[in-house]
């Protein structure tokens, strides 16, 4: 998700002489400008070209389609097959040396997750005499190895790797030893079991793989941490090799961590060996030393390096149980692999790769990335916020009318006559405000919907007390208290109301007065519902930067003044409606409303913006992203060797936090 998934062997680094590697150290060969080795590559990478040959799952093969030949196997092996052979001289110089009877394959022990290595015996069948070579991780091949036993030649070979993962490259070790007396049958899957000697290797070399970022990743996490999303890498690379990757992609900070944030920000497998839960999930029953380390984890934590697949599982449930100081995270996991099926199963959302992940991924996700592109999620993420806010502008809109058609019938109570019909208020809601807030689907997005902290939905819901306020407390209020201004505008309506009440009984002409008085509450209603869609359009952005973008909305407009001013004039309409025309005067003083309620909302959308760039707002997310907030990931399945990526974006939930994405 995070990387190209395009490995290339960018550094041979091969060992003079194992037995002077101290005093000698070690000769470094690096690709060239066009992807050429230099000719020294040759003779001085020679053991270890040939050593990344005969120890190898990949083949080159023919396309049946085309006829080419093309590699096949895991992008590992085959960045490794392809640079051995380019340094032997090409594929046919290396299907000669495969060919060669001392190079027959008699043996292969095949990579897995636990050993982290893989073998191969070459030799002849029967022979007094074959050659072992062991490759992978690179503090699991060493340890194999006579030079384990030499500090000296140790911290060269250390020097070596940190300045190799130091440039982000993903580090393997191949080394190779001569069995004499071979068994007649080679046996075993480890140490433990094998009948032939798995110690004293010699120690051939190094390889430095390069696996770059994809194309706006590094950008795209950037965007994920303004938006609150805090993204989280896991995967089963050494420490240092994954903190390079990180810093390159901006989910670590080269400078400013300290204490906590120090400790916690790189993890490794090792150190969740004995944080794991006792069940198959996190309870409140996990010892109380476990909980405080993992809040600081879920807080903290930006890589898990050198995970296993078991693990991935345990850390979405750690961020669901223990992220935002214990209320839990909503976590986001990315994979493609087998092994990353139960932690997509586990997390709120699964994203799985379209176009490298397996069936099996795909089917325990809830989301299929067809493109396989990290910077899709961030799209997804804002394209999910739009809806979110769009929605919650819809039920704002609609609830904001509730308050001036319920107010006249509790007004009749205190002896005001009938300001509004139920036939009116249908109309209203039927005829207008129903097409309106459906036009709220296609709002475009406000300048800075993607600076604003998460909702998280335990504390949050999308249709919370806020909303209540604002449509009941607020633009509710606004709007019923200028349909009334209106409505007592009209001559006779307050001596109607002192001497008649709301029973009456009325004369003609005070018929006509009241139904006048209707009509003119009716319009005003019609304005300040108008009113009430332009201000919620947007939450914070002055409509001045923002406008009219959403065509579909101003066409609601038009059709809510057509038709009210139809239900007006149209004499069909009176007697249904109880409505009456209106003089000029009466039609054009209500838009004083709509431009009033406006006005106001204007004003208070300048206070906040105020108060936020102040910091006493809450409402968007301080853009330094801090190490602060929960976490969501994404991951990708396991390559050979623990080379397995996997990013978790978190965010804490609630205003001013972050919360979590896996990827």
């Amino acid at each position: 998700t995070l990387t190209k998934g395009e490995m290339t062997v960018q550094d041979l680094v091969a060992c003079k002489s194992a037995a002077t590697l101290a005093q000698d150290g070690m000769q470094v060969v690096v690709r060239q400008a066009g992807g050429v080795w230099p000719n020294s590559a040759a003779e001085t990478c020679n053991a270890l070209s040939l050593c990344g040959i005969l120890n190898n799952g990949a083949e080159l093969k023919k396309d049946s389609s085309t006829g080419e030949e093309i590699w096949t196997g895991s992008p590992t092996e085959v960045a490794i097959l392809r640079a051995c052979s380019d340094v032997q001289g090409g594929p046919a110089a290396a299907k000669a040396l495969k060919a060669k009877p001392e190079n027959n394959k008699l043996f292969e022990i095949p990579f897995n997750s636990e050993n982290k290595w893989m073998l191969t015996i070459h030799g002849q069948a029967g022979g007094s005499k074959v050659t072992a070579v062991l490759k992978g991780a690179p503090d699991r091949v060493l340890k194999f190895c006579s030079v384990n036993a030499d500090p000296a030649a140790m911290a060269t070979i250390e020097g070596q790797m940190q300045k190799l993962m130091g440039d982000a490259r993903r580090v393997l070790a191949i080394a190779k030893r001569d069995i004499t007396s071979p068994p007649p049958k080679f046996e075993g899957s480890g140490p433990a079991d094998c009948n032939f000697p798995l110690k004293d290797f010699e120690f051939v070399g190094l390889y430095g793989i390069e696996d770059p970022p994809k194309e706006g990743v590094d950008t795209a996490v950037i965007k994920a941490t303004n938006a609150g999303v805090k993204v989280v890498m896991v995967t089963g690379d050494h420490p240092d090799t994954a903190r390079a990757i990180a810093k390159r992609i901006n989910i670590l900070k080269d400078v400013g961590a300290s204490g906590d944030q120090q400790q916690f920000s790189v993890i490794t497998g090792v150190d969740l060996d004995t944080r794991v839960p006792k069940g198959d999930n996190f309870t409140d029953e996990e010892p109380e030393e476990n909980v405080i380390w993992w809040k600081k984890a879920t807080t903290h934590a930006r890589v898990f390096a050198r995970v296993s697949p078991i693990h991935k599982q345990v850390i979405v449930q750690a961020y669901q149980k223990y992220g935002y100081k214990g209320i839990g995270d909503i976590c986001a996991m990315t994979g493609d692999g087998v092994n990353d099926a139960p932690a997509l199963k586990q997390a709120e959302v699964g994203v799985a790769m379209g176009i490298r992940g397996t069936e099996v991924a795909k089917d325990a996700a809830d989301i299929v990335l067809q493109n396989d592109n990290f910077s899709s999620i961030i799209d997804g993420i804002e394209q999910g916020r739009l809806c979110s806010a769009n929605l919650r502008k819809s039920i704002m809109y609609t609830l904001c009318s509730k308050v001036p058609q319920f107010a006249p019938t509790l007004a009749m109570v205190f002896s005001v006559p009938e300001a509004l019909t139920i036939a009116q208020v249908l109309l209203i809601d039927i005829g207008t405000d129903i097409w309106t807030a459906i036009a709220y689907a296609f709002q475009p997005a406000e300048s800075k919907l993607m600076a604003r902290a998460p909702r998280h939905p335990k504390l949050v819901k999308l249709a919370d007390w806020g909303v209540g306020v604002y449509s009941y407390c607020y633009i509710g209020v606004l709007q019923a208290l200028f349909c009334w201004i209106m409505f007592f505008s009209l001559p006779d309506m307050f001596r109607i109301m002192h001497e008649k009440g709301s029973a009456g009984p009325y004369t003609h002409d005070e018929k006509h007065t009241i139904i006048e008085g209707k009509t003119v509450y009716y319009w005003t209603l019609v304005m300040g519902q108008i009113a009430a869609a332009i201000s919620t359009t947007t939450e914070r952005q002055t409509l001045l930067t923002y406008c009219f973008p959403n065509m579909a909305l101003n066409v609601a407009f038009l059709f809510e003044v057509i038709l009210g001013l139809v239900a007006i004039y149209a004499g069909f309409m009176h007697g249904p409606f109880d409505t009456t025309s209106l003089a000029l005067d009466y039609v054009s003083k209500p838009v004083i409303a709509l431009v009033a309620i406006v006005v106001i909302e204007e004003i208070r959308k300048y206070i906040f913006r105020q108060l936020e760039e102040q910091g006493m707002c809450g409402w968007c997310l301080d853009t330094n992203p801090g190490m602060d907030g929960s976490s969501s990931s994404e991951d990708e399945s396991q390559d050979e060797y623990g080379s397995d990526e996997s990013s978790m974006e978190d965010s804490d939930l609630g205003y001013g936090g972050k919360k979590p994405l896996i990827c």
